[in-house]
């Protein structure tokens, strides 16, 4: 199902329906999983494919708002308010955080909370709620943890690790920080907070080195902590582009970096009509025409292109990017085989490194590679705030 009301044909050999991308029986593109939030989809009453999906062969997971609240687009005023966020998140999703107040917000001012602390005090009202009132079961439940710095993002752990869910999820600018991100999973698993959990998620990342190195650390957890844990990330960037008219590309691979190229999407009046192939590979991509995407507009209107040509670009950017992530894992695993990278070498560094300090299970293991895990990036400095989350 894809229930839109398209107001022109759909490029040659493409129906409605196969533009829902979490249809198991769709021959276009498909994805297992995918996220939503209360912050936008809330109060929506129309179907959708989120609301239509099959639950037995797809994952959403839920996220509460907290960039709504960030952004002073959506504010709790009490219980009720609470409970209409829990309620949804338990009849839409599979995997939820837990109400948080993000602390990122507050190193930019503008912010109807004025330190770390006061995020941390609304967050622990707010989860004290879900803990009380959530329906055992229904929905899997992730703590989320914040933090501007070590030593905020310790005392954030050590309040919010009293309330027991299924899973963690790492927020915050200090998320990407490599070292960091495993000291906080080694000393987890010393308390046995992980031993136990189902899920660990990674809120708004895009980069394909992330994803390697993620993809290793699952892989690392399941060796020598919790044979059962999955981590999973999300990333709003194949739509947020779309403001900007982008359309992503090809991977670009060298021995220093792994990115996911973009480019300005074609327009103009040359194309309407034009049977020139859309530039760049994807399922939809490569049954698209130029005259599929442009079409002709009134002499003063900025572009050649109107709602449905934003669906194309949305269904091909994410496309893109799922096949780019995917590409990068399965040269990284080939190139793993032997030790012997060509690509990303601070990565294919970091992902062995990572294999060793987790079975280690040390701090002073994790030391022995600092210097390895910062020339990731992100890997010493903290994350530059460059998703939504972080407003």
């Amino acid at each position: 199902m894809f229930a839109q009301n398209w107001q022109r044909p759909l490029p040659n050999g493409i129906g409605a329906g196969d533009l829902n991308f979490l249809d198991s029986q769709n021959k276009l593109f498909r994805i297992s999983h995918a996220m939503t939030s209360a912050g936008q989809a809330l109060n929506q009453t129309k179907p959708c494919i989120i609301t239509e999906r099959n639950r037995k062969s797809t994952l959403v997971i839920g996220d509460s708002g907290g960039y709504q609240i960030a952004t002073n687009q959506m504010t709790i005023n009490g219980d009720k308010d609470r409970l209409k966020i829990l309620r949804w998140l338990e009849n839409t999703a599979d995997v939820a955080m837990t109400l948080d107040v993000p602390s990122g917000p507050v190193l930019k001012g503008g912010y109807a909370f004025k330190s770390t602390k006061d995020c941390l005090t609304a967050t622990l009202d707010h989860i004290a709620f879900f803990h009380r009132n959530r329906v055992p079961g229904k929905v899997r439940f992730l703590n989320v943890l914040q933090g501007n710095t070590p030593t905020e993002a310790n005392a954030w752990y050590n309040a919010v690790k009293q309330y027991e869910f299924e899973g963690w999820a790492f927020a915050g600018v200090l998320r990407h920080n490599v070292e960091y991100f495993l000291e906080r999973i080694i000393r987890m698993a010393d308390e046995g907070q992980l031993q136990n959990k189902s899920w660990i998620h990674v809120l708004g990342t895009c980069e394909l080195e992330t994803a390697v190195l993620l993809t290793a650390l699952q892989r690392a957890i399941n060796l020598h902590i919790n044979p059962n844990l999955r981590i999973s990330y999300d990333t709003s960037s194949p739509f947020r582009i779309l403001s900007f008219g982008l359309a992503y590309s090809i991977p670009k691979f060298d021995t220093k970096r792994m990115i996911m190229g973009s480019a300005k999407s074609p327009d103009g009046s040359g194309f309407v009509g034009s049977g020139l192939r859309w530039p760049w590979p994807s399922p939809l991509g490569n049954r698209m025409n130029m005259g599929d995407y442009c079409i002709k507009r009134p002499v003063t209107a900025f572009n050649q292109r109107d709602t449905q040509s934003h669906h194309y670009l949305a269904h091909h950017n994410l496309a893109a990017l799922c096949f780019g992530i995917g590409l990068a894992n399965r040269v990284f695993d080939s190139e793993s085989v032997n030790h012997d990278h060509t690509i990303g070498l601070p990565v294919g560094a970091a992902v062995e490194a990572i294999n060793k300090v987790l079975k280690a299970g040390t701090i002073g293991e994790l030391r022995k590679y600092a210097r390895t895990f910062s020339h990731v990036r992100h890997g010493s400095v903290a994350d530059s705030g460059e998703d939504e989350r972080d407003f």
